[in-house]
């Protein structure tokens, strides 16, 4: 379930396609948002078509190696999008154009508004969820902030507005509920909407390919394991066979090729370089600057997320730590997180 709707369609397929698809169709080289997408969009065109070619087709190996038949695949990909939980279910629910957008793409008020009621309470890993989304987001934020003095002047940027409108439509395209008509779109977004989607576009697509792609598509560690995390296994066994075992290792092989870190860890991790120095509808004095104390501000916080994730960890592995506080959660670790997907 998680590595074929989550990760496969979810991050790579839906999310991943999308905004790739619309950055290059509909963003400049130049364009302050584009250069910032960049390293989140890092070979994803190439890691999707290998996953197309490789994990999604028929017989393809990662068919190989789910306990499904053919039509069993068939009828899993046909209800992915009705399984997804991303946000698109909570949009269904409002009435307001204002909270539609929020519902839809803002993470932090998905957790706040939509998750906390329904648990009670949150657990340690949406609490860190929620943590990591308010870096992503301020950074993203005082990214547009160093381009854009805010909402009216990014709405007479035309090629954001393109961004957005071709991002959302085909997530709601390839989602279970399409709910605002795709003519609507562009009548619907008020200066403010329009800014505040846009920039939770952006922080809610490097999530999805940092801290999303990390929980449900990082997962050689347990896939190694036949006794543990097979992909199929015998009627009445306890374990995979060694042929399941087998593919499952080529499959973790091919799946785990290393891209570039979110953590600035060396001066060669350092990405601030492709921040443009102008652009044509920015009317702020000095952007790349801006930019570039938001990006250095970005790694400051990321660092402090680091000491305090890892606490927690140690904490939870101490030999004296109880059930439930005696799991550790690597989801959101900072140096573990790469800036775009993997095949």
């Amino acid at each position: 379930f998680v590595t074929l709707v989550d990760h496969l369609y979810g991050v790579h397929m839906q999310a991943g396609n999308a905004c790739v698809v619309a950055m290059r169709q509909q963003l400049s080289k130049d364009h302050p948002i584009r250069r910032f997408l960049t390293p989140f969009s890092f070979q994803t065109i190439s890691v999707n078509d290998n996953a197309r070619n490789n994990l999604v087709n028929p017989r393809s190996m990662g068919p190989r190696c789910f306990a499904l038949t053919d039509i069993g695949m068939d009828l899993a990909w046909s209800a992915a999008p009705t399984l997804l939980q991303s946000g698109v279910e909570a949009a269904k629910a409002q009435t307001d154009p204002k909270l539609y957008w929020r519902a839809l793409l803002d993470r932090g008020w998905y957790i706040e508004n939509w998750v906390k009621p329904r648990l009670g309470k949150l657990t340690p890993w949406w609490e860190q969820a929620l943590e990591f989304w308010n870096v992503q987001k301020a950074f993203v934020t005082a990214f547009m902030e160093s381009y854009w003095s805010g909402p009216e002047a990014l709405l007479q940027d035309k090629e954001a507005f393109k961004f957005l409108v071709q991002s959302v439509s085909i997530v709601q395209s390839t989602s279970s509920d399409a709910i605002t008509h795709l003519a609507e779109l562009p009548a619907e977004l008020s200066a403010e909407i329009f800014w505040d989607a846009t920039i939770n576009l952006i922080a809610r697509y490097t999530n999805l390919v940092t801290a999303g792609h990390e929980q449900v598509g990082t997962v050689p560690v347990y896939a190694q394991d036949a006794s543990f995390c097979a992909f199929a296994w015998k009627k009445g066994e306890m374990m995979a066979t060694k042929q399941a075992a087998l593919n499952a290792a080529v499959l973790m092989a091919f799946t785990s090729t290393p891209m570039p870190p979110l953590m600035r860890k060396t001066e060669e991790d350092d990405w601030s370089f492709l921040f443009p120095s102008e652009w044509k509808s920015a009317d702020v004095p000095s952007p790349k600057a801006r930019a570039d104390a938001a990006y250095n501000q970005f790694q400051a916080d990321l660092a402090r997320l680091e000491v305090k994730y890892q606490a927690f960890n140690d904490a939870a592995l101490a030999a004296d730590a109880t059930f439930p506080n005696n799991f550790g959660i690597w989801a959101h670790v900072p140096s573990l997180l790469e800036c775009s997907v993997s095949v």
